[in-house]
């Protein structure tokens, strides 16, 4: 099955590049971008109202650093909605290496990795190897 992505960034510029590179990697992915965390959460909401109707992300990348919500403000967000992070790759971005320290112990531990901006073909190689070896369980 094609892999649904979801690609939140504020930066509109880093958006574009982690498109592209996404796109160009040769694995076909569905793509849902959004410069705004709190949007995305609103996708969210309408996946759990849709009851099966829309597909929930099989991979969620995300900036760490965002106005209104930081990536990890975000995923505490989505969690405390009931929103099922466990069933996602969740992949971070960002174009600091201390990132991962601001996080609880339980929001880290659902991040599967982080990489450093830009986004570099090991690093889309990485996300799809990890979704196709996930597909195979």
């Amino acid at each position: 099955m094609t892999p649904l992505v979801m690609l939140i960034d504020d930066d509109l510029v880093s958006q574009f590049d982690m498109r592209i590179k996404l796109q160009r990697h040769g694995q076909p992915s569905e793509i849902l971008s959004y410069d705004c965390p709190i949007e995305a959460l609103s996708w969210f909401e309408e996946w759990k109202l849709s009851n099966g109707g829309l597909r929930l992300p099989d991979i969620l990348l995300l900036d760490w650093q965002m106005p209104k919500m930081d990536g990890f403000e975000f995923l505490e967000e989505a969690f405390e909605r009931g929103i099922p992070l466990e069933e996602m790759d969740i992949y971070m971005a960002s174009s600091y290496s201390n990132c991962l320290e601001k996080a609880t112990e339980e929001i880290r531990s659902k991040v599967r990795r982080r990489f450093i901006k830009p986004l570099s073909r090991a690093n889309v190689d990485i996300i799809f190897t990890n979704q196709a070896l996930k597909e195979q369980v």
